[in-house]
């Protein structure tokens, strides 16, 4: 084993590991035996070392002491739970809280003793990925970062959860998406308040473990319908160590994915330099760690304004994030440990938003810096322990546009997609802020005969969230292109045709969030062979909102309070913990977020946007007018009144409003083959239910149905192509009552021009019974549905020079809402969702996005020869489901099926909605197979530890489409990027990473 691979090792006190039976004549079959070796860090044997062996309940102690090899025995133990302690002077102690002793066996035990001058306070032992914890139903996934050195990984913990079968990153086990997950800083809650999920991206330097847990999970465990993903940091030791790490990917070691006349980013460069120091600032008392990272790179876009092939912009996508991190850990005395840490993070990124054909001034600037930090105080007794935790942060972040606030942007109005210039429309604010703590207790005991766990606590999370968009001079100005040369020059606006503009789609959101919650949780052997775990959690959950008007004051939108039970059953069915059946059903709430009630009446956070179709004449594209002005300006010449308005504030009366939650079976089997290989089958079922949204109550009544809608552009009047390339022809198109109303009469007294015709499907004494009342509430959404079935087959192997994983997974996701809640189900941020805009209900039944039905996954990590080390990580997956949609949009005009037109104004109450056009997840990615591969090489030079690395990213060279154009609305068939299906990201293509480290 390398000197590397023994300091990690060293932060494990004891690896318990299951084997199989050993028969003795002299064993009765009502005992057995703990055996088992001691070493030190290095690997070689501690003489001389006090094994303690305590049954719990106090009844029977038996002590042993090490060999010379190191070796201990202790026989003769009635069958129950005991605690294993080691002792030696110049080292640390090691314990492992409850061990099984089962009638006719010998469970074997591997200590590692930390050196010390004095004995330190137990380290709590961590087994072996290959053994089975039969003393609970969880199916957790801890991955040690020491154990994935070899393995070509990302260097953020969360890029770990790839590693972990039947999840990937931001989407665990069937979650709606990354906001559907509890994020955790060393145990405690470190989510966004505002939008869910992850908020602290944390290096991989600076963790021992990433901890994936939900599968199972206890009452201790709550806030999520994913998964829990914890960063567990590291910390000092008596050992003074350190290193420096830096890593580059060059651009003339990287290849492209992207093909002509496509659009896409990619990482072209990278470059990162990280260090971190730990070590004691007074021995067995107070230690240090440090650690520093800065982190710049590069994304090339191709430059789709001109006629040369596979040419890229001059401007790019640039990144810079630099952080840091400091911990201290106090241990007053051999109970005790307390941890405090504190870290910042600062962002830049040039160019932000930058695309093939927008002009770069049309990106954006972002800026941002956030604090973190994070408290712990454990306390270990003979049977209990005490932790108490918390962790916050404070964020700012502006993404502003790069000609100030005062400038308007300006986008080209016409067929197909069209370049924006001078500005960006909106800039926008962020300010979360977190801050969480919990508390629980522990206690072993002897119960009836068997062990029995107890877990008791509480936890509390208070964040808030200030998000405001403005847009950039008020307006955004939309010159039309001419149609004669199909161009427009930004710049002038004399040479303009006419200039429609934008206005509105401003947020203005501040909301605060709360979240506290008990829990109980028993784990209890009644016979060796057999846990029962029994729990529950009650949990209440708050939300606030403040108007930003100053006349409103902040109110509370939405609360709830439920329990949580759950209850999981342990058999060891071969009654040495190399076969065991796990069962459990568990209810799982979700934390709270601001996108649960954003949209609660009277907090006017969203605004609608106006496009007016013409405007006055302007001498600078930089003219701005107020919404005082513009409406001063009759004139048809000039802004006039005639203007499309997108429906974007909706919002409704809070009434039933309920925590959304999942309902969780799951069941496993793991079987071992020694103590060095696991099978683990899994299936899970999942069905998430109070999911909230906006329900208009009286939608049925409110709107009316035409089918057959013929869809041409308004400029042109050319014939829109479908995903098929025919002609877009939409079967059904719902609009209000009052717009067909309205264009009803218009028409019976002809004021429309043409003949006195109602519109097809109707007829004028519909006037007297179409009827127009809104009803909108924020509730519980009746028939939203989501479920999920997984099925996974994992096998694990662990050896001295080697460690694999191989993993198999088929997932079956339906639904009719993609995401947490029913807003953003299909289309833009604004969307208030199926609930209350009837043509987002088209379809929207079927395959659920972001799962394919079968992934594999393999990975393996290796010493080789020569001081070589080296991993491949394969992932194969069948596609991610996904199919075209379509937005109602001024840009077109609508024929009956008749070929009349129809009236602007019958689509004005619709403006903005987006349909599927064909059943949800009709269609799939393709099937895509990728290699990542690692090479390392380890040598001493005057004292130090160096390493040289080199990390082969998508060695197949892949080009693997992953994101698509899903949107017919910018459809031009000369224009490859507008089709439907273009490709908008592929894999990351063919490159190679260097590196170099150094350690003391």
């Amino acid at each position: 084993r390398s000197p590397m691979n023994l300091r990690c090792w060293s932060i494990l006190a004891v690896l318990a590991v299951a084997v199989p039976p050993r028969l003795s004549g002299q064993q009765a079959t009502a005992s057995g035996a703990v055996e088992g070796s001691v070493v030190g860090e290095s690997g070689g044997p501690v003489a001389e070392a006090t094994i303690r062996v305590l049954r719990l309940d106090g009844s029977d102690s038996r002590e042993a002491t090490t060999d010379a090899a190191g070796v201990f025995r202790v026989a003769a133990l009635p069958a129950g739970f005991y605690r294993i302690t080691a002792r030696r002077i110049g080292y640390r102690e090691a314990q492992l809280p409850s061990l099984r002793v089962i009638p006719g066996q010998s469970a074997r035990v591997r200590v590692v003793l930390t050196a010390s001058p004095t004995q330190l306070s137990s380290v709590t032992v961590l087994v072996t990925p290959t053994s089975i914890d039969a003393t609970t139903p969880e199916l957790a996934r801890r991955i040690m970062v020491a154990t994935v050195t070899r393995l070509p990984v990302g260097r953020d913990a969360s890029s770990l959860v790839d590693l972990v079968p039947g999840a990937r990153r931001g989407f665990i086990w069937g979650a709606g998406s990354d906001a559907a997950n509890n994020y955790q800083l060393d145990g405690v809650s470190v989510n966004h308040p505002g939008v869910g999920g992850e908020f602290l991206p944390l290096s991989i330097d600076w963790i021992e473990a990433l901890e994936v847990r939900g599968l199972g999970a206890g009452a201790e465990l709550g806030n999520f319908q994913g998964g829990i993903v914890n960063a567990v940091t590291k910390t000092g030791t008596n050992k003074l160590e350190g290193g420096l790490r830096v890593d580059y990917i060059s651009p003339s070691l990287t290849a492209s994915n992207i093909l002509p006349d496509e659009e896409g980013a990619e990482q072209s460069m990278r470059r990162e330099m990280s260090a971190q120091a730990r070590g004691p600032l007074i021995m067995d008392r107070l230690f240090y760690f440090v650690a520093g990272q800065r982190l710049d790179r590069r994304l090339d876009v191709p430059d789709l304004t001109t006629t040369a092939d596979n040419d890229f912009r001059n401007d790019r996508q640039e990144f810079d994030d630099t952080r840091a991190l400091g911990k201290l850990t106090f241990r007053p005395g051999p109970r005790d440990r307390v941890d405090g840490l504190i870290g910042y993070s600062g962002d830049r990124t040039e160019h932000a938003d930058l695309n093939g054909i927008d002009d770069p001034a049309a990106s954006r600037r972002i800026r941002g810096n956030t604090t973190f930090y994070g408290f712990d105080w454990t306390r270990l007794g003979v049977s209990s322990s005490l932790d108490v935790r918390l962790a916050g942060f404070d964020s700012k972040e502006t993404r502003h546009g790069l000609a100030g606030s005062g400038v308007p942007g300006v986008q080209a109005y016409g067929v197909g997609r069209q370049p924006a210039s001078q500005n960006a429309p909106f800039n926008d604010r962020f300010r979360p802020r977190n801050a969480a703590a919990n508390i629980t207790w522990k206690r072993e005991t002897e119960l009836l005969g068997g062990r029995n766990e107890t877990v008791i606590g509480g936890e509390y999370v208070r964040g808030s969230w200030l998000n405001t968009r403005s847009r950039n001079g008020g307006l955004t100005w939309r010159p039309y292109v001419d149609q004669a040369t199909g161009t427009v020059d930004p710049a002038r606006p004399a040479s303009w045709i006419e200039a429609g503009s934008d206005w509105g789609g401003e947020i203005r959101l501040h909301a605060d969030v709360e979240d506290a919650s008990v829990f109980f949780q028993d784990y209890f052997n009644p016979i060796a062979s057999l846990t029962i775990a029994p729990g529950v959690r009650y949990g209440r959950w708050s939300g606030w909102l403040t108007p930003p008007d100053s006349i409103g004051s902040r109110f509370l939108a939405a609360t709830d309070r439920a329990l949580d039970p759950r209850i999981g059953i342990v058999w060891d069915i071969s009654g040495r913990n190399a076969l065991v059946a796990k069962a459990h059903w568990g209810r799982f709430h979700q934390g709270m977020n601001a996108a649960f009630f954003d949209r609660a009446a009277g907090a006017a956070v969203y605004s609608n946007e106006r496009f007016y179709f013409s405007g006055p004449p302007i001498s600078t594209p930089t003219q701005i007018f107020t919404p005082a002005q513009r409406d001063a300006m009759t004139d048809t010449s000039e802004f006039g009144d005639h203007f499309a308005e997108f429906i974007l504030n909706e919002e409704g009366r809070v009434e039933n409003y309920k925590q959304p939650y999942v309902d969780q079976i799951v069941l496993g089997l793991e079987k071992t083959f020694g103590p060095k290989w696991k099978l683990e089958a899994a299936y899970t079922n999942r069905v998430n239910r109070n999911i909230p949204g906006l329900v208009d109550r009286n939608l049925e009544n409110n709107y009316s149905r035409l089918t057959n809608v013929r869809v041409r552009y308004r400029i042109t009047f050319g014939a829109v192509p479908d995903q098929g390339g025919n002609d877009l022809i939409l079967p059904e198109v719902w609009v209000a009552n009052s717009n067909l109303r309205a264009v009803l009469i218009a028409r019976s007294l002809g004021v429309v021009p043409g003949a006195r015709r109602p519109v097809p499907g109707y007829s004028f004494a519909d006037i007297n019974t179409l009827t127009f009342d809104p009803d909108i509430v924020l509730t519980t959404l009746p028939d939203a549905r989501r479920r999920m079935d997984q099925m996974s087959l994992v096998l694990r192997t662990e050896h001295t020079r080697w460690n694999g994983l191989a993993s198999a997974t088929a997932t079956r996701l339906r639904g009719n809402v993609a995401a947490l809640t029913s807003f953003t189900s299909t289309a833009t941020s604004f969307t208030a969702g199926p609930g209350v805009r009837p043509n987002e209900r088209i379809n929207y039944e079927g395959y659920l996005p972001q799962y394919p039905a079968f992934e594999a996954r393999t990975w393996i990590g290796a010493n080789l020869i020569h001081g070589l080390r080296g991993g491949i990580f394969s992932t194969y997956s069948l596609g991610e489901y996904f199919a075209p949609v379509f937005q109602l949009s001024p840009r077109f005009r609508f024929q009956a099926a008749d070929g009349t037109l129809l009236e602007d104004e019958l689509f004005s109450g619709v403006l903005g909605q987006t349909m599927l056009l064909e059943e949800r997840g009709s269609r799939k990615y393709q099937p895509r197979f990728n290699v990542d591969l690692r090479l390392e090489r380890n040598f001493t030079l005057r004292r130090f530890e160096w390493a040289l690395t080199a990390d082969l990213l998508n060695a197949l060279a892949s080009d693997a489409i992953v994101a698509r154009n899903l949107s017919i609305n910018d459809q031009v068939l000369k224009d490859p990027t507008s089709v439907f299906g273009a490709p908008r990201r592929r894999v990351t293509p063919l490159s190679l990473q260097l590196g170099a480290r150094v350690a003391f």
